[in-house]
């Protein structure tokens, strides 16, 4: 496997270092296959080096889809520096065209860095579910997906991409879980204030990077556009495959009166009165939404067209209808619960807020 480590240049720029040139596998003679950034073999534009992406029969034949047979001439010590636009507000992502998938993504495939604060969460027996990073130190998601789980038994994964293997442009970062705190009203049956605060070591925060950022929080009674929102995360089914990327769909957000009538209809029965805790999302039937995704984040653009965490899904996804329908919790109603908690830490909660 290939070892990646990250330095930051005065220039702002970030640049991914090598290690183990020795391993690489051979394709042909005088080529080997490296990851794309550490293949000399591209082209200039704007003073940014892109590295070729194109694909050739011994690409193909010899290389994982991250590599290219490159020759050992033109192989580098060290991939270019790339002019990343680092921001440090919340919700803004990264330039995506750094990084085009070799293949060209699926449908439903997250892009590299698409959504900078996804978070795969891992348990003792593998992956659990998808969580948002609000903080350098803290990790929103939903409470069923750890409950059975214990601090120690818990590792977080941030600028994660593609799992199933280490061959990402920047390196992920790995770190442990200090404390696990359940919403205190959370109730499995019925599903209730489903949500579940991950708080890392406070001498183990991640350390943003230009694929590494916070989500915005929503402020309370803030009014942003539910018609273009997003969830994304990785299915625990594709954790056996060579690929294992996040998914996305796009969704909206229903207002509340349709949502308590098909929830009515749909699952919860006629006598259901929807309160503030729960928001209802739909769009098409999806694949990547029918299956157990365990949790992941309902996110909305807003001001400025910061993404805010607008929900985590709270219970199952319906796929029975010609329509698909998902509940999540209503982060805007747990805004006071999540500040307090932090607060009490002494975690500053400006960098969440718009």
């Amino acid at each position: 496997m290939f070892l990646f480590a990250l330095l930051m240049l005065s220039t702002g720029c970030y640049q991914v270092v090598h290690g183990d040139v020795a391993n690489y596998k051979s394709c042909g003679t005088d080529k080997q296959c490296v990851p794309y950034e550490l293949c000399g073999e591209g082209l200039w534009l704007d003073g940014q080096f892109y590295a070729d992406r194109s694909r050739t029969l011994l690409d193909e034949q010899h290389c994982h889809y991250m590599e290219k047979c490159c020759g050992v001439q033109q192989t580098l010590a060290t991939a270019k520096s790339l002019n990343y636009s680092t921001t440090s507000s919340c919700g803004e992502c990264l330039d995506e065209w750094l990084h085009l998938r070799p293949l060209g993504y699926k449908q439903l495939e997250s892009k590299f860095a698409e959504f900078p604060w996804l978070v795969a969460i891992y348990g003792s027996h593998g992956y659990l579910c998808s969580g948002a990073l609000i903080a350098t130190l803290a990790v929103l998601t939903a409470a069923h997906c750890v409950q059975e789980e214990s601090r120690e038994t818990l590792h977080l994964v941030a600028g994660e991409w593609d799992a199933a293997v280490q061959l990402e442009p920047l390196p992920h970062q790995t770190r442990n879980v200090a404390e696990l705190l359940l919403h205190p009203n959370y109730t499995q049956q019925p599903a209730a204030h489903n949500l579940a605060l991950l708080l890392l070591p406070q001498e183990q925060p991640f350390e943003l990077a230009p694929h590494i950022q916070l989500i915005c929080m929503p402020p309370p009674h803030y009014s942003y556009n539910y018609s273009q929102c997003y969830v994304a995360g990785w299915r625990r089914q594709d954790f056996a495959c060579n690929v294992t990327l996040p998914q996305r769909a796009p969704l909206y957000v229903l207002p509340r009166d349709q949502c308590a009538a098909k929830l009515r209809l749909a699952i919860l029965g006629r006598r259901f009165a929807l309160n503030d805790t729960l928001l209802c999302a739909g769009g098409d039937k999806l694949q990547f939404l029918c299956h157990d995704l365990g949790a992941i984040p309902l996110m909305c653009p807003g001001k400025h067209e910061r993404f805010m965490l607008a929900g985590l899904m709270a219970r199952a996804v319906r796929c029975d209808g010609p329509q698909m329908l998902s509940i999540y919790s209503n982060i805007q109603y747990y805004r006071p619960w999540i500040d307090q908690k932090l607060r009490e830490r002494d975690l500053d909660i400006r960098p969440y807020m718009l």
